[in-house]
């Protein structure tokens, strides 16, 4: 359904303090440098609607090429109606539209199924060296890091969502939380939609919003923020633990082999890290990961399974891994 606030006096100090926060982010960052073609991801909800207005704010001064981008997920028959307002307001911008859509259903879960898919869009849209901007905020990087420790995940997971995402996507809005956003476009008498789903609470993530972090604000206000700024630290470390790694796989690794001794010598946050870069970078496997890793330390012989469909066997001291297709990808 559509919402509407409408705008009974601006609150200029709320909106000249978000607008001074997030263009000071963008540069400090270099998020999205001067003279850079911008695609703005709106579904047309106000975290989405917020981040629009505020790089059409800054689209002249930092020389942007801006458009704005639509996908539909036909997940909702009233999904064309989202569609509509997004194109509406950029037409109120006068910024160029973009419409994309999702059209086949999901093969598992649909929020892994729709967030690869939105990969593959950015990535389609991104060919020509634009930057794609989401609407990303503090608030879902909190949720995102509790949602990783119901995971049992580490510092990768813990340090997972960060201002550079994927390929070409950015994500500029991570300093704010979503009621500070929904604040500053109140201020200004924007409209925003409200996805119905997101009161859903089969999405884990969605219990997470509405269930964890309240309680987790009503015993430590600001908690949402002081989580996603935790998450911006551990990414820090997750980013000097991945060089490592990397320096250790270039050291360790000649061709496809390498010795089980020296394999051997390294501590453990190092191997599996090796392992993990050497089988593709799955998503998940940890505990094959860390098999295989004990079974190399243990010098058994014959061959054992890795995530992602690569294989490693071992004879003469040395550890071979094979990889189906074009092998695992190390950068």
């Amino acid at each position: 359904m559509f919402i509407y606030i409408s705008s009974t006096g601006a609150e200029l100090r709320i909106q000249r303090a978000v607008e001074s926060s997030f263009i000071e982010s963008v540069r400090l960052r270099n998020l999205l440098p001067e003279s850079s073609r911008v695609i703005a991801a709106v579904s047309g909800g106000s975290d989405s609607v917020a981040l629009l207005r505020l790089l059409s704010r800054f689209s002249d001064h930092m020389k942007w090429d801006l458009s704005v981008l639509h996908i539909d997920h036909h997940a909702r028959p009233e999904s064309g109606d989202d569609a509509l307002f997004v194109e509406e307001l950029a037409e109120e911008l006068h910024l160029p539209f973009l419409l994309d859509g999702i059209t086949a259903s999901p093969a598992g879960s649909p929020e892994g199924y729709f967030s690869a898919e939105r990969k593959r869009i950015y990535s389609e849209h991104t060919a020509g060296g634009s930057l794609v901007a989401t609407g990303h905020t503090a608030s879902d990087r909190a949720e995102t890091v509790l949602i990783r420790l119901l995971e049992g995940a580490g510092l990768r997971g813990l340090g997972g969502m960060d201002y550079f995402g994927p390929g070409n996507v950015r994500r500029p809005l991570l300093e704010f939380g979503r009621q500070e956003l929904r604040e500053y476009l109140e201020s200004a008498g924007q409209s925003w939609i409200e996805d119905p789903t997101n009161e859903h609470e089969r999405f884990l993530r969605n219990r997470i919003r509405h269930r964890v972090i309240p309680v987790l604000e009503t015993i430590s206000p600001g908690s949402a923020i002081a989580i996603a700024r935790s998450s911006g630290n551990l990414s820090q470390w997750r980013d000097i633990t991945d060089g490592i790694i990397e320096d250790s796989v270039i050291d360790l690794v000649e061709g496809d082999t390498f010795s089980a001794d020296d394999y051997s010598e390294l501590p453990r946050v190092i191997r599996l890290g090796i392992l993990w870069v050497l089988c593709g970078r799955p998503r998940g496997g940890r505990l094959e990961i860390e098999k295989t890793d004990r079974w190399i330390l243990e010098r058994k012989s014959g061959s054992h399974n890795l995530p992602g469909g690569a294989e490693v066997s071992a004879g003469d001291g040395r550890i071979r891994i094979s990889h189906p297709g074009n092998g695992p990808e190390r950068n």
